[in-house]
């Protein structure tokens, strides 16, 4: 009898043990997600990052994606260093991390679905305008899915992919935005 109570015990751990592990994918999806777009959201500039926002999402970033977006930004600078009338409008007008042109306010994750080393998340924007600008009172919501990757026992932000709603900006994957500058901007 002792032996089928030990086993017993045995298997509750074992299941107990390979149970938690989602959640703790869970923690950690929801952990670099937030921190992202808290980063994001905190500095709020349009466009393609520069360096110094470049750095601070890093921490955030597959390597790749890291990777593209400096590529973009050094095509920026290029692109700027090359204009000969004056200020030359930016690669990407408005927000490159959402699919809102003028990006979002809040932001929160409805759900993650994961499969070995990639996860796919959906992540709830909405966008309501400041009460101090009395022309604009929008209030619009759309949801995006940040494509996720894991390396080295930490999920990172691998790509982004666009799904918006009638007044999205942008239409296609964070990526394919990424190589098209690069490659008209070489």
């Amino acid at each position: 009898m002792k032996i089928f109570t030990r086993l017993a015990a045995l298997s509750t751990v074992a299941l107990v043990t390979a149970c938690s592990e989602t959640p703790d994918d869970s923690r950690l999806q929801e952990k670099v997600i937030r921190g992202f777009y808290q980063q994001h959201l905190k500095a709020h500039n349009p466009g393609i990052p520069g360096a110094d926002e470049l750095k601070q999402l890093q921490p955030f970033l597959s390597p790749m994606l890291f990777a593209l977006l400096s590529k973009a930004s050094d095509a920026e600078a290029r692109y700027r260093a090359a204009a000969t009338d004056g200020v030359p409008p930016p690669l990407v007008n408005g927000d490159l991390f959402t699919s809102l042109f003028e990006g979002a306010t809040s932001f929160s994750l409805d759900s993650c679905e994961s499969e070995n080393n990639r996860a796919s998340c959906t992540v709830r924007f909405r966008y309501r305008a400041s009460s101090s600008d009395a022309k604009d009172d929008s209030d619009e919501s759309w949801r995006d899915k940040l494509l996720l990757v894991r390396q080295n026992q930490q999920w990172l932000i691998d790509d982004i992919e666009f799904i918006g709603n009638s007044q999205s900006a942008q239409t296609e994957y964070l990526t394919d935005t990424l190589n098209s500058i690069v490659n008209d901007y070489q």
